[in-house]
């Protein structure tokens, strides 16, 4: 009897064993830290894509703000320079289109120049004529400066020692000597080049062109206004003497 016992014994066990190996194989989700570390790099992964996305959108948005920013800038500064050579343009065209003489034969012009002109002129006055000096400063400003005949003094032979009356027309002029603002024209609109004129070709004038270029000073890259127009003399059509 004891000897038939033992096979039993031996049996159970080596049925035994195979299912214990099999449960010490299987690995447990619970304790297996690969899973745990696939998972946290993943995650990071995540985030710094997200956050290069996020930088990306960002930047893109600020540079789209900065450049309407700055195109609403450079239009105002256009608009206010556009404004500010029409003020010079129509000032400067009244008092040059009331040149006069102040003795038939002779030049309503003292002086002709590309950035200055001095001449007589019938502007704002039903009597004698006023002496008018049109100059740009040194600070770019377009200077107007008008004397009134001296009391007593007759035609032709008006007198103008008195203080002007100077006006400040505008500002930011950007023309230079080789920009100049007036152009002198004769009868036949041929440009008289050489300035000052000389004498006789301040007789030959007929007309002025004017070329006004504007431009505010600013750090942005916006180019120079330019008005450009022609006043014709109509007193000098006349032989007109004021007096």
């Amino acid at each position: 009897m004891i000897s038939r016992s033992k096979p039993s014994r031996l049996t159970n066990s080596r049925r035994e064993r195979p299912v214990r190996a099999a449960q010490r194989s299987k690995p447990s989700r619970l304790t297996n830290p690969t899973i745990g570390r696939n998972q946290q790099a993943f995650s990071t992964i995540e985030v710094v894509v997200t956050v290069a996305i996020l930088g990306l959108v960002m930047t893109t948005v600020f540079q789209g703000f900065s450049s309407s920013q700055t195109a609403l800038e450079n239009t105002s500064s256009r608009l206010r320079n556009l404004d500010e050579a029409r003020v010079l343009m129509a000032a400067t065209s009244k008092d040059l289109r009331t040149a006069v003489r102040l003795q038939s034969g002779t030049s309503p012009f003292l002086v002709a120049n590309g950035l200055t002109a001095t001449f007589f002129a019938n502007l704002d006055t039903t009597s004698a004529p006023k002496k008018v000096h049109i100059y740009v400063d040194v600070t770019s400003q377009l200077v107007e400066e008008v004397w009134n005949a001296d009391v007593g003094s007759v035609a032709p032979n008006y007198t103008f020692s008195g203080a002007p009356h100077v006006r400040f027309v505008g500002r930011y002029v950007a023309n230079t000597n080789a920009a100049p603002i007036f152009q002198y024209l004769d009868v036949n609109g041929g440009a008289l080049n050489a300035t000052p004129l000389n004498a006789a070709d301040l007789l030959a004038v007929r007309a002025v062109k004017i070329v006004l270029q504007v431009k505010r000073a600013t750090n942005a890259p916006i180019a120079t206004t330019t008005l450009v127009n022609r006043v014709r003399l109509p007193n000098l059509d006349y032989n007109a003497v004021a007096g």
